[in-house]
């Protein structure tokens, strides 16, 4: 009895010192496992990057189509026609890569929160940061619908395991259109995520990935990024009207909205515009105009 009452007290004054801080000093003796290391492959994410307050382009830089050797844009694509879509991928990870990473392609209707439409998948092996194989290259032919259109890519990464589940989706979803006073965009918006109803509202700005700074050299300097916090607002002398501006949607409902770009009198040239729409939960989605004036 006296035995169980002192192990008792060495216990409780155990739980004591944990609360308080103090813990056990490590045995000098005891072979500790290794901490967990795991891989960070990611692809250009839109919605990771609005999560974390950045501006975003539709345009997505890591997502291309190609017709043979001939690289195509998304926008100007022909029906019933085989297309080779190609997705870059990144490992944030200096030490672990990924074998097998399982990547799947789909598309849908030009626009936002519209049904995803099965492509293929594939595999590809991604090395570490830094080192040949990383970026690694996903391909996966295409055979467009017969119906003509404006389609969006998406390209999803299924890792083994991961240090970040959030950077894995990647969309591209682009139009292109000539400003005849004005340029012309149709869209769709869906709510195909719940049965709630959908309230989306629209913001647009001209956000687009800036040039990668040279290398500092030896001397120091920051460090080179090419992240904005601050979405470009609309150039002086341009007008977006939206028609309509906001949306509300039930489940399993689709609509068209029109966007109306009119360039200012003497503009030459190309101008990307960024439509992103966002609910009572967070981002739908986003396209991508560019408006090209002779």
């Amino acid at each position: 009895m006296q035995a169980f009452i002192k192990e008792l007290l060495a216990l409780l004054a155990y739980i004591l010192r944990f609360f308080l801080g103090k813990r056990k000093p490590p045995d000098q003796h005891c072979v500790c496992p290794p901490a967990l290391r795991k891989p960070d492959p990611f692809i250009y994410d839109q919605y990771y990057l609005m999560g974390l307050g950045f501006p975003v382009t539709w345009d997505n830089p890591d997502i291309y189509l190609f017709e043979g050797s001939t690289l195509v844009d998304p926008h100007d694509l022909k029906a019933n026609t085989t297309y080779t879509v190609v997705a870059r991928i990144w490992n944030n990870s200096t030490d672990v890569p990924v074998v097998n990473l399982k990547v799947i392609f789909s598309y849908l209707s030009f626009g936002m929160g519209v049904q995803s439409h099965p492509i293929g998948s594939t595999t590809t092996d991604l090395n570490v940061k830094g080192l040949p194989g990383c970026p690694a290259f996903a391909y996966a032919p295409w055979t467009t619908p017969a119906t003509l259109g404006h389609y969006c890519i998406q390209v999803l990464l299924e890792p083994p395991d991961d240090s970040n589940w959030q950077n894995n989706l990647g969309q591209r979803n682009t139009d292109v259109a000539q400003a005849a006073s004005p340029a012309v965009f149709t869209f769709r918006v869906g709510n195909h995520v719940g049965l709630t109803r959908r309230y989306v509202r629209f913001s647009v700005d001209t956000y687009t990935i800036p040039p990668l700074r040279p290398c500092r050299d030896a001397s120091g300097g920051p460090p080179r990024t090419r992240a904005a916090t601050v979405a470009a607002p609309l150039p002086q002398g341009w007008s977006v009207t939206l028609n309509p501006n906001e949306l509300q949607l039930v489940q399993g409902e689709e609509q068209d909205v029109e966007a109306l770009i009119t360039p200012p009198s003497g503009f030459s040239g190309t101008l990307a515009f960024n439509v992103t729409g966002v609910d009572q939960n967070g981002p739908v989605g986003g396209i991508t105009l560019l408006v090209e004036v002779p």
